[in-house]
């Protein structure tokens, strides 16, 4: 039997579709976004592999590099089956991939991998592209040219050797900057505070303050407090961007 809807009736979003997934996502040159759903039915499975042993746990591990180059980045602990979080990445322009594990005293099961992705390069190619001349390139061109309207190819050849030697570069006034981010905050004064997934010292009274080099670019810092039973959770993400000419 159908059950007829008011005209209008959007039905909710559920909170999970019961079907295990793992996607990553490129944020930037050193973050990447995470989601995945862990169904009862894989987390069985993977427990009695392991022999029902009271001491595994669910980690996030992310690789970097591909086939037989790539190497373990890091493991990162989950605390729920079904989630997103960031990914902090260490080195720009390399391939990674994310990995959920149970792992336990004896071993380790994978549970599921995500797609590869590549990350952004960090800086400027060294590569210097041949299709394309440099200003120098075209400022001789254009002045053989002019020159050439006027002189034989012999003068030529005898004014432009001493006319465009190219200058001697000027001692230059050495100047150094760097940038550094102050995060502080408060929450209540036995809960635990993580940022970008690490936990940071707090003052008695719940306070923090955090010092960080800030580089070029968009940085993510995700700050999340966690209550003393672990029972309420609070995050912040603050994006904080760098420019500079």
């Amino acid at each position: 039997m159908s059950i007829l809807q008011p005209s209008g009736f959007t039905p909710p979003i559920p909170d999970a579709y019961g079907t295990p997934y793992l996607v990553c996502l490129v944020k930037n040159v050193h973050w990447v976004y995470v989601f995945w759903e862990l169904t009862d039915d894989l987390l069985n499975k993977a427990r009695q592999d392991l022999g029902e042993d009271p001491s595994a746990r669910i980690v996030l591990r992310v690789w970097m590099g591909e086939a037989f180059e790539r190497q373990v980045v890091c493991d990162l602990p989950l605390e729920a089956n079904l989630g997103a979080q960031y990914v902090h990445l260490p080195q720009p322009g390399s391939a990674y991939q994310m990995e959920i594990l149970l792992v336990g005293s004896q071993g380790s099961v994978s549970l599921l991998a995500s797609n590869f992705v590549v990350t952004p390069f960090g800086g400027v190619c060294a590569v210097e592209d041949e299709n394309w001349a440099s200003i120098e390139d075209l400022y001789t061109q254009y002045a053989f040219k002019a020159a050439g309207e006027q002189l034989s190819s012999p003068q030529l050849w005898h004014i432009s050797s001493q006319m465009y030697k190219p200058p001697q570069p000027a001692d230059e006034l050495e100047l150094i900057v760097d940038t550094e981010l102050v995060i502080y905050g408060k929450t209540a004064p036995d809960a635990v505070v993580f940022i970008q997934g690490e936990a940071v010292p707090t003052n008695p009274d719940g306070s923090f303050t955090v010092r960080y080099a800030l580089p070029e670019g968009c940085t993510i810092f995700p700050i999340k407090a966690v209550s003393r039973d672990g029972k309420q959770k609070q995050t912040i993400v603050p994006l904080i961007t760098k420019e500079t000419y």
